[in-house]
């Protein structure tokens, strides 16, 4: 080979591997939800979902799944997100502890996220992050309006919050996780 078709064979391959680049950086700076779930009696279901595939995904929903209504929220959306905003703001710690029983529900504040943890006797267990910019950010996205949210925006804030798992269920020999990686 020459050099001129040398040349010209070396910028061929720039350009054809350039769109891969943009699609393999974009693959590799996407959240993606990974739902796993473990029964006895069925296989071992592990979902991983990326985040703009699922708001991809929603356009083609059923016009019912498009939106959620929450006509209740209108009235106090105001100090909705005056709440999401000092939760933000207080202090990492113990908000509320209740024992009755078997039964022990927590409720702390750790960075950005709340968590609650539910123990209901000695074969359940709850374990929830809820992610508070991600509900500043669907706060945001309310429209006040149709008194709903968009299911997409709902998506694009629950991507927003940071990653790990967000819920894990553990009822007797069934056992439910969902992550954000």
């Amino acid at each position: 080979m020459n050099p001129a078709e040398w040349d010209g064979t070396r910028k061929l391959a720039a350009v054809a591997i350039v769109p891969a680049l943009l699609l393999g950086g974009a693959v590799m700076n996407t959240s993606v939800l990974v739902v796993d779930v473990q029964t006895p009696d069925s296989p071992h279901l592990v979902v991983p979902v990326p985040m703009p595939l699922a708001r991809a995904g929603l356009a083609f929903a059923p016009d019912e799944a498009k939106r959620v209504q929450v006509p209740e929220l209108a009235e106090h959306l105001p100090e909705a997100k005056k709440a999401v905003a000092a939760l933000r703001e207080a202090p990492d710690g113990l908000f509320v502890e209740v024992h009755d029983g078997d039964e022990h529900v927590r409720i702390t504040k750790e960075g950005d996220v709340l968590r609650v943890r539910v123990i209901d006797g000695s074969r359940t267990n709850v374990n929830v992050r809820f992610p508070l910019a991600a509900a500043a950010e669907a706060l945001e996205a309310y429209d006040v309006e149709d008194r709903s949210f968009d299911t997409s925006d709902l998506v694009a804030a629950l991507g927003s919050g940071p990653g790990g798992e967000l819920v894990h269920v553990l009822d007797g020999e069934d056992e439910v996780s969902i992550r954000m990686w």
